[in-house]
């Protein structure tokens, strides 16, 4: 089993409010990707600098060990409470889950320290599995005030995904639709009503 781990510590900057407490369908957000991450792992962490906004919701919750330093403190975090070895990491801006993709990326886990989706030749770190192992090479990688989380991959094992791969198990993308503005919470919420994803609809 794996543990999942929601990173809600994001600052909303674009949306104007928290936007992990907006409705997603008949949730709010952050409780919508905690049941969905939820089936396929156990347990479920939520990682954010503040937690009063989360009493409540059905998962652990997790302090950043460090405040207001960027996802890769999430990470990091998520990793050192982790009572299993994997971690699977969803940014709760991304709110569509496919299994599919999820399982393609825990049957890469073999010998490797992570096992992260490329999206056309960027990682996207935000939808990825980690090993407790990358916790010393994040940990060097904080010390020498690096913030980005793909700073410590070249100290780690990284297997990557590329898009050809994953687009077998989600060919529209899904799993990477981001939740950034209004705008495109309606967009998406308009995809689960059958409307394209696209930004020009």
């Amino acid at each position: 089993m794996v543990t999942g781990a929601v990173l809600a510590g994001g600052e909303s900057r674009r949306f104007g409010r928290n936007k992990a407490l907006e409705p997603f369908g008949d949730k709010r957000l952050i409780d919508h990707c905690v049941e969905s991450v939820g089936r396929h792992c156990d347990p479920v962490l939520v990682v954010a600098n503040d937690l009063s906004p989360y009493y409540g919701v059905r998962a652990t919750l997790i302090r950043d060990v460090i405040p207001h330093q960027g996802p890769l403190v999430g990470v990091y975090t998520a990793l050192l409470f982790s009572p299993r070895q994997w971690v699977l990491v969803k940014a709760t801006d991304m709110p569509f889950w496919v299994p599919e993709l999820a399982d393609l990326l825990f049957e890469g886990r073999e010998r490797v320290d992570a096992v992260v989706p490329m999206v056309g030749d960027h990682y996207e770190p935000l939808l990825a599995l980690y090993h407790r192992r990358c916790l010393s090479a994040i940990a060097a990688t904080l010390q020498g005030e690096q913030r980005r989380i793909v700073d410590f991959f070249r100290k780690v094992k990284v297997r990557a995904i590329s898009e050809i791969e994953w687009r077998s198990a989600d060919p529209e993308g899904l799993s990477f639709a981001n939740m950034n503005t209004p705008e495109d919470q309606e967009r998406l919420l308009g995809h689960c009503r059958g409307r394209s994803l696209s930004k020009n609809q």
